[in-house]
């Protein structure tokens, strides 16, 4: 089964790649301004004592922080996206998917569309995944996790889960890194448990974040 399909959620947003030209200019201009802006904060002295003197100085340095943000971004050196999911019951037989409905924070270098998180860049990434099932009495009682990568046709690209066989509330929680070749790859999280048991929602109870690590591949 692939995915993003049917299920709880939707936004909609358009990733695009890095491209490499664009890499090369912004590591260019950010070394050239930043040389600039460091050696206009050096001829500045500390003799003047005025309020604006220190102004200007902490202006210059919110500046050249702001600089290295934007091109680390331009680069795609980082990247990340943290969100959870409401809470619910399992309506169907075998694993579904989880969608991500809530954000936390700001998205770098990734989207979310349709509970799915798509990433902007290639390169080595990490997910971590978690979802905490409600007390089940009756019938099977096996419970898995599963953090999926899909290509963007819509193949398993990568996969890793976490299962117990329990009827106790439980949590289960898997940590998975993998790489991806190109940007439009998206992350997902897939719940497999009976029918009617329920799952905890809230950021409390379960979660799927995505960290990019480096740009390179191997």
């Amino acid at each position: 089964m692939t995915s993003p399909g049917n299920d709880f959620n939707t936004p909609t947003t358009v990733v695009t790649g890095n491209d490499g030209s664009t890499r090369r200019m912004a590591q260019r201009t950010q070394a050239a301004v930043m040389k600039q802006k460091s050696d206009e904060l050096k001829a500045g002295g500390w003799g003047e004592g005025s309020a604006k003197h220190f102004g200007d100085k902490a202006a210059q340095q919110a500046e050249l922080a702001g600089l290295q943000s934007r091109t680390q971004k331009l680069e795609g050196v980082i990247g990340y996206a943290h969100a959870y999911a409401n809470g619910g019951f399992s309506l169907a037989l075998g694993s579904v998917k989880l969608p991500m409905s809530n954000q936390i924070g700001p998205l770098v270098g990734a989207t979310m569309t349709n509970g799915s998180i798509f990433l902007g860049s290639k390169g080595l990434w990490v997910a971590d995944a978690q979802a905490t099932f409600d007390i089940y009495r009756v019938g099977v009682q096996k419970i898995s996790i599963t953090a999926k990568v899909f290509s963007p046709g819509g193949l398993i690209h990568f996969q890793r889960s976490s299962i117990f066989d329990t009827g106790e509330e439980n949590t289960r929680a898997v940590h998975m890194p993998f790489t991806i070749p190109s940007a439009g790859y998206y992350v997902e999280l897939w719940l497999n448990a009976a029918v009617g048991r329920g799952v905890y929602g809230g950021s409390e109870w379960n979660g799927l974040s995505v960290s990019k690590i480096s740009t390179e591949e191997n």
